[in-house]
């Protein structure tokens, strides 16, 4: 049985019993062996932190640890704050992790750039990254100090790493413009980017559906002497197909076969087949699928996704099924996705059976039809002389309203 509380003379002074505790030596310093009781059971801090970094405990496990270590102020050293921090954002709890930097604020620790940057990264984590942005202009000396903002080391500098966790914060919602100017604030203040920099302002603009800046993101590697990697050629060709610009993604695919330092790989081929048919080009989509150096880098249901939509924006329903039955051969299962782009394919045609033949088979895998299934095979049916079937299809879009 342990009482629920040790006084603090026994952790930091002698033990009140006047024993030795030889096993106090092992325990890292800054945490506090207080007993403390949760819901009857008896726990020290060194058990709330192993509950932390325990990757068998669940959201509500690290909730009620992180609570009880924040608001007993229990945590003594920054380098314990920071792997707690670090921990809970890594485990996608975000809000956790948030609320243990604010007391790392609240009582004054000495924060230090890894401080901020894992910060940061926890408000990029809960999709506030305008609040991370804000952190980072902290760290940059360019915002006053919040009330709780603790004690800053003198001179901070940030890093590479600082400034390409800034950058992420702005690739998680395609703001591109911010990211691009993040990258010349890096080389303003002469801060050497490298390749994940680099990779990460060019995701922005991918996200950002903004190929022109990818580009000329791509034009910068030669500066600095950077290779490309992998990652660099893959986002580049998912923005030119944003920018309507099919024939640069396959020109860049085509570059990436010819590279002899990595390789290329299915994600490459899936942005490809993806940037030609959102241009219409839905017969370079089909060569695509076709190559024998796409076929060995085996099967994925996206890939198949994004020659459906070709298909699909093209009318070209004899395709579509040819390609449904290809992925039912390589046992891939059809996703919502793959619905609707087979269905969107018989709208021209008018292939109004096929279309209620494959939205019955929706609702076999388990999948719900939805609005824009209904309106698609509400057009099919149209086009297929069955205005009663559209009807009925159109009062379920109105139904689900």
């Amino acid at each position: 049985h342990c009482s629920s509380h040790v006084a603090m003379e026994s952790v930091r002074g002698k033990p009140s019993g006047g024993n030795s505790c030889k096993w106090r030596g092992h325990v890292p310093k800054g945490l506090l062996l207080t007993a403390l009781t949760l819901g009857g059971t008896c726990f020290s801090v060194q058990d709330l932190v192993h509950r932390i970094r325990d990757r068998k405990s669940d959201a509500a496990q690290l909730h009620a640890a992180a609570t009880e270590l924040r608001e007993k102020h229990l945590i003594e050293e920054p380098g314990t704050y920071r792997m707690v921090l670090n921990t809970l954002t890594k485990r996608s709890a975000w809000s956790d992790a948030l609320s243990i930097w604010e007391e790392m604020r609240w009582i004054g620790t000495e924060l230090e750039e890894p401080d901020f940057v894992l910060a940061m990264k926890a408000f990029t984590r809960g999709s506030q990254w305008q609040a991370s942005l804000a952190v980072f202009a902290e760290l940059l000396g360019r915002e006053p100090m919040h009330i709780t903002a603790g004690r800053h080391l003198e001179n901070l500098q940030p890093d590479c790493r600082a400034y390409t966790t800034a950058i992420d914060a702005c690739h998680r919602v395609g703001a591109w413009t911010q990211a691009v100017q993040v990258l010349a604030d890096m080389e303003e203040m002469t801060v050497t980017p490298d390749v994940v920099a680099y990779n990460a302002v060019m995701a922005a603009c991918e996200k950002g559906r903004e190929y022109p800046a990818a580009e000329r993101i791509l034009a910068e590697f030669d500066r600095w002497d950077l290779d490309p990697d992998l990652v660099t050629y893959n986002t580049l060709i998912g923005a030119c197909g944003w920018g309507q610009q099919w024939k640069a993604a396959v020109g860049y695919l085509r570059m990436m076969q010819q590279k002899s330092y990595f390789d290329y790989d299915l994600i490459s081929y899936t942005a490809a087949i993806s940037a030609c048919a959102k241009a219409s080009e839905w017969e370079t989509a089909l060569a695509l699928m076709n190559e024998e150096s796409r076929q060995v880098k085996g099967e994925n249901i996206r890939t198949y996704n994004a020659a459906l939509s070709g298909c699909a924006s093209a009318g070209k329903c004899e395709h579509a099924m040819l390609l449904m039955e290809q992925l039912l051969d390589f046992n891939l299962f059809p996703n919502l996705m793959t619905y609707r782009y087979a269905i969107a394919s018989c709208e021209e045609s008018g292939e109004w059976e096929l279309a209620l033949d494959l939205m019955s088979e929706m609702s076999e895998a388990k999948f719900e039809p939805g609005n824009m299934i209904f309106r698609s095979v509400a057009k099919v049916c149209r086009a297929g002389g069955r205005p009663d079937v559209a009807e009925t299809m159109e009062s379920k879009v109105k139904d689900l309203q």
